[in-house]
């Protein structure tokens, strides 16, 4: 810390008042950042240390109070106008945009140009790789944020706030998403900036970890300061009676040891904060702790869930064979489920049905008397997504090589037959010349069905190009309006007003979406309705494209199964069963994706990345007609 040095402190905010509705966050708070200086910020959940920290970054506005930046006072920051001034913030919950790389994700706001405005995406990575070597994290500035785990896309986050070259830098509870390794890198940066003069907020749930780097601590409680004390001032036992509250029960202020309550409180808000999904209940069957991770698993956000019976809570949340688990905790046993189905129960807060494994075991104290039984909770909903995908993607790979086997060997036979066959037509007559005509029909047939194999088993490099969609549906509607008026199909096709655009190969795609609306043709009665319906989806960072009919319908039994290479629905023997696969292997070639959505209309949606900075968001679709 920058003692005596005649500067002002960097950061000093006086009575700060800060509401989230009826709820007061902060009641009138003093906290002051000397330049050059690692200023720990500590206190219990909802202590209100994330709104102070929110207040700096723009993120959240004061209701009253002042402050002051370098000495000037500032009626408040915005988002943009804090990174201007030379404060960045990683926060706990990360803001990034999975479909976009490392390094696009790092310069989200300010890319780097060249002379004539084109992107310099060359110089965005190198400035990456030199940000990773900085933090001394294995990342590859092309790789995409969902393919990255949680800890490597906290790094991104923490990279692209050093990016900016911050006076202040702010860390909000990232300790618990970072491995031992990730954090020596955190802590050399933190000692970095101070030895240049910079500062630092640390918020963390960790006392040990104040200890270890930090200057000074603040204490808030309730959103209101206790206090601000110097580490060298300090001990452990002391720092923690400051932070977590004396409310006590009459029990706990009959215990003789105050001391050990406290570490109690301390040990518990651990357990709250770590990021693996733990249930402790007592002998009674009556949860006693429920920490974030467990409660985000279980899709009960926001619900009350200590005191409650066990089962009840776990009945709430739809698990499957909740009765099952309850007993097992209630027996204090020692049992593992790999996976149960969470169906969103009623007091469920998200989006509902997920998978999670669970294992529960007693937990005994020194005389190893029984206490009570954890329950480890852990969603692998997206662990199985991947397995899936995984080995769909294997069988698909497999059923390719053995089809492009199979056409190469068939073509050539066949080629000398059709030969055959076409001069045989030329020497025959009556009859036997209409017997060879439907020979050479299905000969051809044969023909049709091998290119189709050989389509789906060929992988190449696809020409890629920035398209614009309203012109590539348009095209695609000219190529099918002949099959259109032969049913008398209502075709609605999406009237687009902005630049709405992807980034892919033109005859491809047309190849997709073409083939979509066959399919609709197909399932609807004379005169159904097929509709064309396109959005960019912003946050997300990718165009959605739906082709909905109000035709048949895919039962849900099928529907899991549309996509496997030689299934089919369809009646007669002009189909080989390879047109979805074919359309899922090019929309997964362009990095999206392809599914059936349940409702009213058969709905069949696409969705395809974005082009071009800010387009999504810029496309809006008005219904009109084709």
């Amino acid at each position: 810390m920058a003692q005596g040095s005649g500067r002002p402190p960097i950061v000093s905010m006086r009575g700060v008042r800060a509401s989230y509705d009826e709820v007061r966050a902060l009641r009138g708070v003093d906290f002051e950042v000397e330049q050059g200086e690692i200023h720990g910020l500590v206190g219990e959940h909802r202590a209100g240390k994330s709104t102070l920290v929110k207040i700096l970054s723009g993120a959240v506005s004061m209701d009253g109070g002042s402050l002051r930046y370098k000495g000037r006072e500032v009626a408040g920051f915005t988002p943009r106008s804090a990174i201007q001034s030379g404060i960045a913030i990683v926060y706990q919950g990360m803001n990034v945009i999975p479909t976009l790389s490392s390094a696009e994700n790092i310069f989200t706001g300010r890319r780097l140009v060249r002379r004539l405005g084109f992107l310099d995406e060359a110089a965005m990575e190198e400035r990456a790789r030199d940000l990773f070597r900085r933090l001394g994290a294995d990342i590859d500035p092309r790789a995409r944020l969902e393919d990255l785990t949680e800890a490597q896309r906290l790094m991104v986050e923490v990279a692209k706030a050093i990016s900016t070259e911050p006076e202040l830098l702010i860390f909000d509870e990232i300790s618990s998403k970072l491995t031992p390794r990730e954090m020596e890198a955190v802590y050399r940066l933190l000692f970095e900036f101070k030895a240049s003069g910079r500062s630092v907020v640390y918020i963390t749930h960790d006392i040990d970890e104040i200890f270890q780097f930090a200057d000074r601590v603040t204490i808030l409680k309730n959103g209101l300061r206790q206090g601000t004390e110097e580490i060298r001032d300090l001990d452990k036992l002391k720092l923690i009676k400051m932070a977590y509250s004396f409310a006590q029960s009459r029990e706990e202020l009959e215990q003789d040891n105050r001391e050990l309550f406290l570490l109690k409180r301390y040990n518990e808000d651990v357990i709250r904060n770590i990021p693996v999904g733990i249930l402790i209940v007592d002998q009674a069957g009556i949860v006693s702790t429920a920490n974030f991770a467990a409660l985000e698993a279980l899709d009960l956000r926001g619900v009350e869930a200590l005191g409650r019976a066990a089962g009840e809570l776990l009945a709430s949340a739809g698990l499957e064979r909740a009765d099952e688990v309850a007993q097992a905790l209630s027996r204090k046993e020692e049992r593992s489920w790999d996976e149960l189905r969470r169906g969103g129960g009623a007091e469920a807060a998200g989006p509902g049905p997920a998978l999670l494994r669970l294992k529960s075991f007693p937990f005994k104290n020194e005389d190893l008397k029984r206490l009570g039984t954890i329950l480890v909770v852990e969603d692998i909903t997206s662990e199985r997504c991947l397995q899936d995908y995984l080995l769909r993607s294997e069988k698909i790979a497999s059923v390719a090589e053995l089809a492009t086997g199979i056409a190469h060997e068939i073509s050539n036979p066949l080629s000398v037959v059709l030969n055959h066959v076409d001069l045989l037509r030329r020497r025959s007559e009556g009859p036997e010349l209409e017997r060879l005509g439907k020979i050479e029909r299905e000969l051809n047939r044969i023909g049709e069905i091998i290119g189709s194999l050989l389509s789906f088993s060929r992988v190449r490099s696809l020409p890629m190009r920035p398209l614009r969609l309203g012109a590539l549906l348009a095209d695609v509607a000219l190529l099918v309006e002949h099959r259109l008026r032969e049913k008398a199909v209502d075709f609605r096709l999406p009237r687009l007003t902005g630049e709405l655009s992807v980034y892919g190969d033109e005859n491809s795609l047309k190849q997709v979406f073409v083939n979509l609306i066959i399919n609709s043709v197909e399932a609807v009665s004379e005169g159904g309705v097929i509709e064309l319906r396109a959005q960019a989806k912003e946050p997300e960072g990718y165009v959605e494209i739906a082709v909905l009919d109000d035709g048949c319908g895919i039962p849900p039994g099928i529907a899991e199964r549309i996509f496997d290479p030689f299934f089919s629905t369809k009646e007669g023997k002009k189909n080989t069963g390879l047109g979805l696969s074919i359309c899922q292997h090019i929309i997964e070639s362009h990095e999206g994706a392809i599914f059936c959505s349940p409702g009213e209309m058969t709905s069949m949606v696409v969705r395809l990345p974005a082009w071009g900075e800010g387009s999504a968001g810029r496309g809006g679709a008005e219904e009109g007609r084709g």
